[in-house]
């Protein structure tokens, strides 16, 4: 875990990718007190623990895309078998959000600490002022994970040698310390999913009260992903009874 600092900073963007305004307006958070944040996404072996030493049985509902066919439910994925082959440090997919309830709630009971999901507010400080963008001001293969600008599929090139998931922390952490915040997978949030932050919490807490409560947040682009998907400030919903097999998790703690 990292210790991310107290800090006050600029949420969100008013955007429109053609279906009107979302993911705004842009307003003042203020995170009042440090938290803890996961180094990397929580990998295939951690989950497997998790797995095994409580007899937890994920739905295995996976969405995927082919060449053939959109976005899809395939029963035959999941976090086991998402569809390509993944080692113990690669970051576990095809999850659901509530999938990540049931580990953070077994991580807690085992550590004694308050583990969770961070928020988007936090999400959105850490990756806005983690810096790891080049040279030219864009998260690119020698930065992170990514793929085709024009969605979707994976690319290699540079330093990203991977199609699909990459081992957590093979690209360079940011300032503070946290690897792949943007690429390798998109991360689950804690927060249910509104469009716009009007009446969003200001003070750095998950927001839990929105038009479609069984939607939460998904951010950080995939090993499928670039462009716009790679923004701090983009933000997708999907169903939390439901995992997709470019989706993993990141977790959180309250600290004193």
């Amino acid at each position: 875990m990292a210790i991310i600092p107290a800090a006050s900073f600029e949420m969100g963007e008013t955007v429109d990718y053609g279906y009107g305004d979302i993911d705004g307006p842009r307003h003042t958070v203020e995170i009042a007190h440090p938290f803890a944040l996961a180094k990397t996404e929580v990998t295939v072996g951690q989950f497997r623990t998790f797995v095994h030493q409580t007899g937890y049985v994920s739905e295995g509902l996976c969405n995927i895309y082919t060449d053939d066919q959109s976005w899809h439910l395939d029963p035959s994925r999941n976090w086991e078998h998402p569809g390509f082959a993944q080692d113990e440090d690669h970051p576990v997919v095809c999850v659901s959000w509530e999938d990540t309830q049931a580990f953070t709630s077994w991580l807690s009971d085992k550590t004694g600490k308050p583990y969770r999901l961070p928020s988007e507010a936090e999400w959105e400080y850490v990756a806005s002022l983690g810096g790891i963008e080049g040279d030219d001001d864009i998260v690119g293969h020698d930065e992170a994970n990514i793929g085709l600008v024009d969605c979707c599929g994976g690319k290699t090139e540079g330093q990203d040698q991977w199609i699909e998931t990459a081992p957590v922390a093979s690209f360079p952490a940011d300032r503070f310390g946290i690897h792949d915040m943007r690429g390798n997978v998109w991360e689950w949030q804690a927060d249910c999913h509104q469009e716009t932050y009007d009446d969003a919490p200001i003070d750095g807490t998950a927001r839990t009260e929105c038009d479609t409560p069984d939607r939460r947040s998904i951010r950080g682009g995939s090993y499928g992903d670039a462009g716009d998907y790679l923004s701090p400030r983009y933000r997708l919903p999907g169903p939390q009874s439901q995992g997709y097999f470019t989706v993993g998790f990141r977790v959180a703690h309250d600290i004193e």
